[in-house]
């Protein structure tokens, strides 16, 4: 099962990246803003469907990682969508990917111990390298 929702969360990624690079050749760029407002506040909306179904009570530390979360997001998405105007999808979506990748591995060892194997540095010494070479 959960490398089932890992095919389907990697599809999905998949689709985002393609409609945030749809917007420039669309010539939908001026409608940036309603694409962040829609994209956000879907999310937005299935987090209270959760809520509601799982009847979790929200607790302030929840609230403050939620509104992290989003708002750190919701940047880095304005930010993402502003550098495809000028950068080319083949060299955005790598650099975001690999940033993502490192920035997750160093700070789950750092913040959670979590074990990674010199083989898995090794994977990522070589995503830093070839997004070098792309670059």
């Amino acid at each position: 099962m959960s490398l089932f929702l890992l095919i389907v969360a990697f599809v999905l990624t998949g689709v985002n990246s393609i409609s945030n690079r749809a917007l420039i050749p669309l010539h939908l760029d001026g409608y940036r803003a309603l694409y962040c407002v829609g994209f956000w506040g879907s999310g937005v909306v299935l987090g209270l469907i959760n809520l509601a179904v799982s009847k979790h009570e929200v607790g302030k530390q929840d609230a403050a990682i939620g509104i992290t979360m989003g708002v750190t997001g919701a940047v880095a998405l304005v930010l993402l969508l502003v550098a495809l105007k000028t950068v080319p999808g083949v060299v955005a979506f790598p650099v975001r990917s690999c940033g993502n990748t490192t920035l997750t591995a160093v700070i789950s060892y750092l913040a959670w111990r979590e074990r990674v194997t010199p083989r898995q540095w090794l994977g990522i010494g070589c995503g830093v390298a070839a997004i070098y070479l792309l670059v």
